[in-house]
């Protein structure tokens, strides 16, 4: 018998961590690397979008699964931290920590890579080309806490009743 795709998302939460890991991996790499791959083989002409295409959506559908997978390993241990334990509470408060600090460091070497890249010079950014990256960022800041968590929570220990 097959289980069902909400028992599935509810048994995420026990995931090692090397599959949560992956799964992080995978919810942040895929559209960064389908802009990537498209600007770099497909634009110039290296590659044709009838070969792009099937490997632009094995990308974006990791980058989804990815998404909802970090979102089911974490669960509702992001919200509501009054009904947290010690322990919870301790990773949550890691987690905000860690992807603040993340969100500030990118920020600051985005700003300074503009600022060197100006070099007395206006900056003129196309909206064609600003838009991927404003959805990438759309995606992945609301989504960062959630994997940190999903990142740093160690595994389970084992039951010693189970030997």
């Amino acid at each position: 018998m097959m289980a069902s795709p909400i028992g599935l998302y509810r048994r995420l939460g026990h995931a090692p961590q090397w599959i949560r890991r992956l799964t992080v991996i995978s919810a942040f790499a895929g559209y960064p690397l389908v802009i990537l791959g498209y600007s770099r083989l497909v634009e110039p002409g290296f590659l044709p979008a009838a070969v792009w295409a099937p490997i632009a959506l094995v990308l974006m559908a990791a980058s989804v699964v990815g998404c909802f997978a970090t979102y089911g390993f974490v669960g509702d241990r992001m919200r509501g931290r009054e009904r947290l334990d010690e322990r919870e509470r301790a990773m949550h408060d890691r987690a905000i920590v860690l992807s603040y600090g993340i969100v500030t460091t990118v920020l600051v070497a985005v700003l300074a890579w503009i600022a060197l890249a100006a070099s007395g010079e206006p900056v003129v950014i196309e909206m064609g080309a600003l838009t991927p990256w404003l959805i990438a960022v759309g995606v992945d800041v609301p989504l960062l806490p959630f994997a940190v968590l999903a990142w740093i929570e160690p595994d389970a220990p084992q039951d010693d009743d189970a030997s």
